[in-house]
Order: C-alpha cells, then structure tokens, then sequence
C-alpha cells in the first residue's frame, strides 16, 4: 500500500542548505543563491490550509491522453492578492515579481515559456496567463525577493503542496524568479511536478533534481533514485510519470499563452487516414488534423485527377469521399488568418482492382465530397455544382474515364470482327500454267 504524504515540498539550494532550511522564518533580508532541497513542510493549521485529504484521493490520478488537456496557470505576481485556492501553502501576498534579464515583463515571459513550451511538449497541458473562470487547474504564483513573506528561509526558490497522487490543482510558488530565464522555468516547472505528485531525484539532469540543475534540459526519461523517499517509491522515471499524470499531448501545435502576436508559424496539417499508397473502396474517410498557435482559417482538399475540391473552416476536418475510382492524389491545405499555409499529399488507390487484361474499370456515378466536421464543407467541381454538404464531383461515366473506356471497348470489338472474317475467308490458290505435253 502507498504511504499519502500530505505536505508542502519545499524548493531549498544545494550550497549547504538542509532539510530543516524549509521551515524556518527568513532571519535576514539577504538571498542566497536558489538551490532546491528535498524536504516536505506539514502546514501549521492544515484545516485552514487546504481541503481534506480524502478530495484528492478521489481525483483521478492518470487521466491518460483522452479528453481537454489540463490547465496550467501562471500568475506573474504584480502585488495583488489572488482569489482563494485551495490548497495554498502562502496565505499572504506576493511581492512583485522583478525581471532582470529583459526590459519589459512580456519578453521576460517569453524567454521563461521558451523552456516550458519545450519541457512540457508531450504533455497534456497548456499554459495560460489569464486566470480560469472556472474548471480545474494548476497556479502557479511566480514572484522575486525570496520566500519571506511565506515564513520561508532566504535559499527556498520555491513551495508546493504535496500529495504523492495529482493534486488536479492547487497553488505553488516560485520566490526566486526574475534572475535568469532557464533558473526562473526550472523553480516554476519543479513545483508544478510537485502539485502532480513528483520527488525529487538524485540526477543533475532531471528538473527534480534537489538542486537548481545546471545541466538539465527537462524531466529526464531515467529509472532515477528518489531523495528522501515519502511514498514508497524506489525509483522515479520524471517524464514518464509526468506523461502518465497529464496525458499525452496530441492536438499538434499547442496554443501559445501570447496570443496571436506576432504570428510567425504556418499551420501543422496532418492526413490522418487513409495511409499513403493505400488501396481504398470506392467511398472512404478522409482524417485531417490541423493545428496552428493561433487558429486555424480554413482547411482545403484536392483530388486530382478527378478534380474535387473541398473546404471546411472548422474542426473536425473530416471527409467522407465517394465514387472515387483509379489512382488519386489528396492533397490538403491548411490555412491561418495571416495567409501562411501548409500542405499534405497522399497518393490512394481506390475503387474496383483492375481485372487482368480489361486495362481498367471506371466507376460510375458522380464522385463527391460531404464534410462531417463543424462547418459545411464548400466543394467546387468542373461543370458541377452542389448544395450544403453533399456535393457532385466529376461524372465519372461521362468524363474521361468513361471516354476511354468506350473507346478501347469500340477498338476491340473492330479487331474481333476482322478475326472472325479472316477465318472465314477462303485461301488463295496457286495455279501453273505451263503448256500440256501431247
């Protein structure tokens, strides 16, 4: 059975600090330099502090890759109280947060989500720098000047609250931000992975590293040993079990919590199915994700040589192709609102197997398009029209499939009567005419 550990995991520094560094009051207004120490801090007055413990037991603890992803708020403190979140290990509030290695608040932000974005790609969340209006989500309060206002020691970077399962929320803190960028995501990253019920590691590459790791580039896909173990883990694998925790991330490009500006990304489009080179009947589905950081325009389809053409400007971009026959090329583009735009093609097979020796079959009937994402699909085709979702592609049995296969239909009915008149006609005969002996 695993031991729950309810407490506050305390963010201390590897130049000496100790276990015990976690829970005293600031003595002087002097910072050392940020390390982070392994240490969990039991709230003086739990009732007041957070929730029962048995509201998070209840809250599930793998949510895998399924559903919206999760939420994760960071609050870069200005000197203003935030609403009360449950549970807070700091019931005062923050000091400012002071940037010093950029000069406005914005490129300190983006310079810090850099690493982030990068840290966190695979998983199943997404930053935001507006507070949630309602739902669940992680806070992170993200302030300068040390931690003693919380009644932290002078080298604590950073707290959180601690279960050994996903909080599903809460707020952490990060009292030493605004020295460097990468000093400044590893403090806000190693709390939030606190909130989701990771330990610390003895690896100096792993972001939970008891100390601020100068060499590491994320949560490191290692089995690594756990320093002061509290729930009866041997080992700690930091990115798996973040992975396991938030879920996999898979929507494509994750919005940015910038906004739009500036837009300097195209589109990510992906087929998802059929495969490329794919035998396919007739009528088939074709899956598409597309992806930008800030939105999607329009995504547009292509079959060629048939000439249908599709568009849809809302998610699920999902089509159902029909009466398609031969050798077809899909191509897809996608679409922003600047006018960058990306592409996918694949190359299907589809309709009925050529039989040996006809040289082909056509279909026949008009080949089309109907849209089962958020929006009507818009279809143009040559000489055809259509209404709503479902469209009129090209008239296979009378276009240029159709054509050809009269036309090599009338060839070899030609040469089969010129077979069966030869057979019929009587050979030629030679006669000598030389004089008659008398």
């Amino acid at each position: 059975m695993v031991a729950v550990v309810f407490g506050f995991a305390g963010c201390l520094s590897n130049f000496g600090g100790d276990e015990e560094g976690a829970t005293a009051s600031a003595q002087s207004s002097d910072i050392v330099a940020p390390e982070l120490s392994g240490d969990l801090v039991t709230p003086t007055d739990p009732a007041q502090d957070l929730l029962p413990a048995q509201d998070f037991l209840q809250a599930p603890a793998d949510p895998g890759s399924t559903g919206a992803p999760k939420v994760f708020y960071l609050a870069y403190a200005d000197g203003h109280a935030l609403p009360k979140t449950n549970p807070n290990p700091c019931q005062k509030t923050a000091p400012k947060f002071v940037c010093d290695f950029a000069s406005t608040l914005p490129d300190c932000q983006r310079q810090v989500q850099a690493y982030l974005d990068r840290w966190y790609a695979d998983f199943n969340v997404v930053f935001t720098l507006t507070r949630p209006t309602s739902g669940t989500f992680y806070t992170e309060v993200i302030s300068s000047g040390g931690g003693a206002w919380c009644d932290a020691a002078n080298n604590v970077a950073g707290i959180a609250p601690f279960l050994c399962d996903d909080l599903d929320g809460g707020v952490a803190y990060t009292f030493l931000g605004g020295k460097n960028a990468k000093e400044t995501a590893i403090i806000i990253a190693q709390e939030q992975a606190h909130l989701v019920g990771l330990e610390h590691t003895l690896s100096t590459r792993d972001i939970m590293d008891p100390t601020i790791c100068p060499d590491c580039d994320g949560f490191e896909a290692v089995d690594n040993n756990i320093q002061n173990d509290h729930c009866n883990r041997a080992k700690q694998n930091s990115y798996q079990m973040m992975r396991d925790r938030l879920g996999l991330w898979t929507g494509g490009i994750k919005p940015t919590p910038f906004g739009c500006q500036p837009d300097n990304d195209p589109p990510l489009v992906q087929i998802l199915a059929p495969a490329d080179n794919a035998h396919v009947a007739g009528t088939f589905t074709l899956s598409v994700q597309a992806s930008d950081a800030c939105k999607v325009s329009r995504v547009t389809v292509s079959v060629a040589p048939m000439g249908l053409h599709a568009q849809s400007s809302a998610a699920p971009f999902e089509w159902t192709l029909t009466k398609i026959a031969g050798r077809q090329t899909i191509t897809v583009t996608a679409s922003d609102p600047s006018g960058k735009q990306s592409k996918a093609s694949i190359t299907v097979n589809a309709g009925v197997t050529p039989a040996a020796g006809a040289g082909g079959a056509a279909g026949a009937g008009a080949g089309g398009s109907t849209s089962t994402g958020g929006a009507p699909a818009e279809v143009t085709t040559p000489g055809a029209g259509g209404c709503g979702c479902d469209v009129a592609g090209r008239d296979v049995a009378s276009g240029d499939l159709a054509h050809r296969a009269s036309l090599a239909l009338f060839l070899a009915s030609i040469a089969l009567v010129l077979r069966i008149r030869s057979r019929r006609s009587p050979g030629r005969v030679r006669v000598d005419r030389r004089p008659s002996r008398m």
